[in-house]
C-alpha cells in the first residue's frame, strides 16, 4: 500500500509504526508496507531505538563565520550550500520544500515519532511503569532537541526584547497525520515549551548508558544551552552544574581524549595514518567516542565538493603552533598535491557528531564562570581542555587574559571556534551572541569567496532577518497558518 498526504506535518513513518485513516494526496510519501502496529511498551522501545537524530549535510556548518569556500572548486557545491554561504533570501526553488523539515531525516520525521511515544507508550501493554517512565522521559528530551534545533532554523535568536512577539515554529505535540493547520507559536512560547519537556524528563533518566540513549547529562547538557541562548547564565550554571554531576554515574568510558598522544602518529593508540581522503584512518567509531555524551551526526560534505568549504584565513590565525586540533583537517586537496594558500584547512571526513560532548561541556562551564566573574574557575575550566590539546607550556591562559572578564570571555569563545571548526556550532553561537549587548562584536558578518591564492574574490553580508531561514512558497501555500518569515 502507497499513502501520500499533503501537508508537510506528515512525517515519513519507521517501519514499525503503521498510520491508520486516509490521507490527502500530493506531498510526502509514506510507504508502512510490513509495519507494525505498536501496542507494547518493547514495541516503542524499538521506536525510540531506532530514532538516530541526524542532519544531511546542515545549514549551520555553511552559515557560521568560521567558513570560507574556494572559488576554484564551486562548480560542484550544490546551489542549497552556496544559497546558505551567500545568506540569500531564498534557499529553495518554489517548487522544493525545506529539507531540514521535510526530508527522512528531517524535523517532522522525528517529531511525530518522540509524540507518538509520549503520547501512547504509558497505556502500552506488557512493560513496567519503570519502563514506561523512562521512554516517556527519553521521548521528552528528543523532542525538545528536535525542537530547539528546528528553531535555530526557522526563527531568529532569543532576544528578551522580542521573544514574546517573535515568530518561533509551530509546536507539535500530536502524532497526527491530519493535522493541516499549524499557527507558529512565538519564540518565548517555544522555549518554555523546550524547558517544560526537559524538566519534566528528569524524574525518568537515568545515567549514560549509551550514546544512543538520551539520558539526565544530555537533558542538563541542553538545558543549559537553552539558558545560554537566552542569556540567562544564573540559571545555565545550574544546569552545566547537573551535567558535570551525572559524569561519574555513567556506564561507559566518558573521557577526554589527549591529542598530544591520540595525534601523536608514532603513539600506541594512535588514530594516524591518513586514509586516502586525507583523514585520520583510526578515528573511533561514534558510539565509542569517549567524548561525545550522545550521538547526533551531520555529513560535511559530499564528492561533488569536499575540497570547496575550509576555515578562513581569520580562523587559522586562532590557532598556534603547537595545537594538535590542527591535526584533525587536512591543509591538501583531496584528489591532488595542492596545499591550501593562507593555511586554511578542510575537514577531511564525511561525518561529524555534533552531540553533547564533553569538550563543549568544558566550555560551557568555563564561558559562565567567566560570565559571573569567577576567572579562576573559567580558567581552570580551559585549561583543563587545552592540556588535552597541546603542550603543557602552550595550554596556559595568558596572565592579561586571564585577569580581565570581558577578555577571558571572548578568549573561551575563540577556544569555541578552535574546537569546533566547520562544525556548525559556530552558528549557533553566532546566533546567541547577535543579541548580546557586550559580545555581539564578536561576530564578523560576512563569508568570503577566496581566490586560488587564499584572497577575498567576492564578499557576502550577513543582514539579521537571515538569522532566520525562509520555510518558502510551497511549504507555505501548503500549510494552513503558516507565516513565513522575511
Amino acid at each position: 500500500m502507497k499513502l501520500t498526504t499533503k501537508y508537510f506535518l506528515t512525517p515519513l513513518v519507521a517501519c514499525i509504526v503503521l498510520l491508520s485513516g486516509s490521507c490527502k494526496k500530493d506531498f510526502l510519501e509514506i510507504q508502512p508496507k510490513g509495519s507494525l502496529i505498536a501496542k507494547t511498551t518493547n514495541d516503542y522501545e524499538q521506536i525510540l531505538n531506532g530514532l538516530y537524530l541526524q542532519n544531511t549535510v546542515s545549514a549551520s556548518i555553511y552559515l557560521g563565520d568560521d567558513i570560507a569556500l574556494q572559488n576554484s572548486y564551486l562548480d560542484g557545491v550544490p546551489l542549497r550550500v552556496q544559497r546558505l554561504f551567500r545568506y540569500e533570501d531564498r534557499v529553495y526553488e518554489q517548487n522544493e520544500l525545506p529539507q531540514e523539515i521535510t526530508a527522512a531525516t528531517g524535523y517532522i520525521q522525528r517529531l511525530y515519532l518522540f509524540n507518538k511515544i509520549i503520547n501512547e507508550v504509558t497505556t502500552s501493554t506488557q512493560g513496567t511503569d519503570q519502563q514506561k517512565k523512562q521512554l516517556l522521559a527519553e521521548a521528552k528530551v528528543g523532542r525538545a532537541i528536535c525542537n530547539l534545533a528546528f528553531l535555530n532554523d526557522f526563527s531568529l535568536p532569543y532576544n528578551p526584547a522580542s521573544a514574546t512577539t517573535d515568530l518561533g515554529i509551530p509546536l507539535i505535540t500530536a502524532a497526527d497525520v491530519t493535522q493541516t493547520s499549524f499557527t507558529r507559536a512565538t519564540v518565548k512560547e517555544c522555549y518554555t515549551a523546550i524547558i517544560k519537556d526537559l524538566t519534566e524528563a528528569f524524574p525518568g533518566l537515568g545515567p549514560v548508558v549509551h550514546r544512543r540513549r538520551l539520558s539526565k547529562m544530555a537533558a542538563e547538557f541542553f538545558l543549559t544551552r537553552v539558558y545560554m541562548n537566552m542569556l540567562d547564565f544564573s540559571s545555565a550554571k545550574t544546569h552545566i552544574d547537573g551535567a558535570f554531576a551525572e559524569l561519574s554515574k555513567s556506564t561507559i568510558p566518558l573521557s577526554l581524549y589527549d591529542y598530544n598522544t591520540v595525534l601523536d602518529e608514532n603513539a600506541a593508540g594512535s588514530w594516524f595514518p591518513l586514509n586516502f581522503l586525507g583523514a585520520l584512518s583510526n578515528l573511533p567509531l561514534a558510539a565509542n567516542n569517549s567524548q561525545v555524551i550522545y550521538n547526533i551526526s551531520t555529513t560535511v560534505w559530499n564528492f561533488n565538493f569536499a575540497d570547496c568549504p575550509v576555515f578562513t584565513p581569520q580562523v587559522a590565525t586562532l590557532y598556534g603552533d603547537d595545537d594538535k586540533r590542527l591535526l584533525l583537517y587536512s591543509d591538501t586537496e583531496m584528489f591532488g598535491d595542492l596545499i591550501y594558500p593562507k593555511k586554511v584547512r578542510r575537514y577531511p571526513n564525511f561525518f561529524l557528531d555534533i552531540g553533547p560532548s564533553l569538550p563543549e561541556m568544558y566550555l560551557m562551564r568555563a564561558e559562565i564562570k567567566a560570565r559571573e566573574n569567577d576567572l579562576s574557575g573559567a580558567k581552570a575550566d580551559v585549561e583543563a581542555l587545552r592540556l588535552k590539546r597541546m603542550t603543557a607550556a602552550a595550554a596556559s591562559v595568558p596572565s592579561n587574559v586571564a585577569s580581565n572578564q570581558q577578555a577571558m570571555v571572548r578568549f573561551i569563545l575563540d577556544e569555541r571556534i578552535r574546537e569546533f571548526a566547520l562544525s556548525g556550532l559556530r552558528w549557533l553561537d553566532m546566533r546567541r551572541l547577535s543579541v548580546d549587548p557586550i559580545y555581539k562584536d564578536h561576530i564578523n558578518p560576512n563569508h568570503y569567496l577566496l581566490d586560488a591564492d587564499g584572497s577575498i574574490l567576492k564578499t557576502y553580508t550577513l543582514t539579521p532577518k537571515r538569522y532566520a531561514m525562509k520555510f518558502g512558497e510551497l511549504m507555505v501555500n501548503q500549510n494552513q497558518g503558516l507565516a513565513d518569515n522575511q
